[in-house]
């Protein structure tokens, strides 16, 4: 799990090639005024899916993870927490996995640790990083996000 801000006076890194595909797609288009919806960037290499939604407790939220995709969370407004844990080698968690949507929804994780994002603010969940997006601990709120898929094998 990467957490930082496009607000960051310069990138702790040089980022791959289909990252910097996303990021450019973050700073050069007004996303506040774009509708909520899935917008190609390279093919279904990376594609960016802009969201409007609530927030919630994070024990009205299970935890989720991937397996072909890499999740950068954009946060456009609103404040979000986010939980995550890294899955370890060998560890298991009860869980429904949907392999056709690319998830696994667990029904408990242990251990989890948690982030505030404020506009500007991204989060990158790798293939083992089991994460809870959408949450809060105060009164519900709607945000607005933009959550880009970067398939992993074309890294």
């Amino acid at each position: 799990m990467i957490y930082s801000s496009l607000r960051a006076v310069k990138p702790a890194c040089q980022w791959p090639k289909l990252f910097q595909e996303a990021f450019a797609f973050l700073k050069n288009n007004d996303l506040e005024h774009m509708e909520p919806g899935k917008y190609p960037i390279d093919g279904e290499d990376v594609f960016a899916d802009i969201q409007v939604q609530k927030t919630v407790k994070p024990s009205d939220k299970k935890a989720e993870r991937h397996f072909k995709y890499i999740d950068i969370q954009y946060l456009i407004t609103g404040t979000e927490v986010q939980g995550y844990r890294k899955l370890y080698e060998g560890e298991e968690f009860p869980g429904e996995v949907k392999p056709e949507r690319d998830i696994v929804h667990y029904d408990v994780v242990d251990g989890e640790q948690y982030i505030t994002l404020k506009p500007g603010d991204f989060t990158v969940f790798y293939t083992d990083d089991i994460h809870k997006p959408n949450l809060t601990f105060g009164e519900s709120s709607t945000n607005k996000k933009v959550v880009i898929k970067i398939r992993e094998a074309a890294v």
